[in-house]
């Protein structure tokens, strides 16, 4: 079983088995003319429940995104945790339920069905929104994979967003596990910061930055941290994610990645997502979200902050 405290160290090594950024997902394109058929323009489905969307990180292999999965709170709301069911890829059918919020200084241990154990490593909650990180242990054939996933979903399962016809701006938080070396010295554990996003919605495209901090765990020593990416693609289906043509920079310097998010809220009020991209310097894995009216009681998790 991976303890809790290991699952920064596991998200590390999945993150540098992979050199190269590059391709993303296949799907989808530029937001079309005319908005979906049979709906009015810029009106676009929200991906509700059904369709959550996400990043898996398989110890020994590069992040890739893809991850569908079903996802609402308990039946006490955001400050009772969450409960996640799987759908695709190797962790299809791993069922999770956890009984108290996360993305404090604790990682809870959650409920698991078809794997060996899991954690709830980050959590952030807004009004429209959810983002959730995941360690789960033991699952797959022969119940020998270990693997960390991150999703994002709407708890109310809206079925419309309204997007707006120009530029946007969305600021909020992220939270990640990383790596990073610096000065000498290699940082490992537990990120977490500010993110600020812009969608242009009349051209598909949204770009973000990342500024934080990232805590070491054995010596408990920080550093700051810096990421971003740029030409991300908006899809007809309020979706955002990378392709060949997306830029991602860690640490200052170039690199991969893999993005999935998608707009909140009647009025795409809320973007939120997970990513998971880094270079030879290190890189992270988590959840953001960013709210286009940002304060500290609109966005984020406002009661009780995650």
């Amino acid at each position: 079983m991976l303890r809790p405290a290991m699952t920064a160290v596991m998200l590390v090594m999945a993150l540098a088995a992979c050199d190269d950024g590059g391709g993303g997902l296949a799907a989808g394109g530029p937001l079309a003319a005319g908005g979906v058929a049979g709906v009015a323009a810029n009106t676009l489905p929200q991906s509700g429940q059904g369709n959550s969307g996400g990043v898996l990180a398989v110890s020994g292999s590069a992040p890739a995104a893809g991850v569908e999965a079903t996802m609402s709170y308990n039946a006490a709301g955001r400050g009772s945790g969450a409960n996640v069911i799987f759908h695709n890829g190797p962790m299809a059918e791993v069922s999770i339920t956890c009984t108290q919020a996360g993305g404090g200084a604790g990682v809870p241990e959650c409920d698991v069905s078809n794997a060996g154990s899991a954690y709830l490593v980050s959590e952030l909650s807004g009004v429209h929104s959810y983002t959730g990180a995941f360690a789960v242990n033991g699952y797959g054939a022969g119940e020998g994979q270990d693997g960390f996933a991150s999703i994002h979903a709407s708890p109310e399962g809206r079925g419309f967003v309204q997007l707006p016809g120009e530029a946007v701006g969305y600021t909020g938080q992220f939270q990640s596990g990383g790596s990073l070396r610096t000065g000498g010295k290699r940082f490992s554990g537990r990120a977490t910061g500010s993110v600020v996003m812009e969608a242009d919605f009349a051209s598909g495209a949204i770009s973000a930055q990342f500024s934080g901090t990232l805590r070491d765990d054995a010596t408990s020593l920080t550093t700051p941290l810096a990421a971003g990416f740029e030409g991300a693609v908006i899809d007809p289906n309020g979706r955002f994610f990378n392709t060949e043509d997306t830029s991602f920079a860690y640490g200052g310097q170039q690199a991969w990645g893999e993005l999935d998010g998608a707009f909140y809220g009647p009025n795409a009020e809320e973007a939120a997502g997970t990513f998971g991209f880094g270079n030879d310097l290190g890189g992270m894995s988590g959840v953001m979200i960013g709210c286009s009216e940002y304060n500290p009681v609109n966005c984020v998790a406002p009661s009780p902050r995650f």
